[in-house]
């Protein structure tokens, strides 16, 4: 396969950059989201290892070679194929350029995978003390956000008594909008009123 060097606005360049971000309707790009997916999983392996690395296993290879836990895997196993199974034969193939009756399309290959290697990680975003990193990168994507939009980011350069712009994550579009109204109620109480 021939390379070629990416260069801006040119439209093959463009093309091939886009086709490395989703997995592809063909599954097309299955080996490196595979080699990217071993790459989480041996990342959150090394990081349970690490933590306090002369504690005992907790799951002992007897309990894994036991009856139970055999038929317990047995059952996952089979759970997330026949999952896997009826969701193949019965989603809409939103990853297909031949599907085009609804507004989404396939989720974005950085998405899925940084989506998995967080929720492996649990972190929650309730309190800094629970969430460190992924707290930071709240803030940090809130900032982003609204510069994106005109606003001007929180930062040291800014008076005391200017505004400044904040935002959060949150799990999706309802809770969003359910939040912007709150925050939208909120301004009525504001002194002197905002209307």
């Amino acid at each position: 396969m021939e390379s070629r060097i990416y260069t801006p606005y040119d439209p093959q360049s463009s093309h091939d950059l886009v086709a490395s971000w989703f997995l592809g309707p063909r599954a097309e790009n299955y080996v490196f989201f595979k080699e990217c997916f071993e790459s989480i999983l041996k990342r959150q392996t090394d990081a349970r290892r690490a933590y306090f690395p002369n504690d005992q296993d907790f799951i002992t290879p007897e309990m894994q070679a036991s009856l139970a836990f055999g038929n317990s895997m047995e059952k996952l196993k089979q759970k997330l194929e026949d999952l896997a199974e009826k969701l193949s034969q019965h989603s809409v193939p939103f990853w297909s350029p031949r599907y085009n009756a609804h507004m989404n399309m396939d989720t974005s290959m950085p998405a899925n995978l940084g989506y998995i290697t967080t929720m492996l990680f649990n972190p929650n975003n309730v309190a800094n003390e629970a969430s460190p990193y992924t707290t930071q990168i709240e803030s940090d994507v809130g900032q982003q956000l609204s510069a994106m939009l005109g606003y001007r980011p929180n930062n040291d350069n800014l008076r005391i008594d200017e505004p400044k712009a904040w935002g959060h994550i949150t799990c999706d579009g309802s809770v969003a909008n359910l939040e912007s109204m709150w925050a939208g109620k909120m301004l009525l109480f504001l002194n002197p009123p905002i209307h």
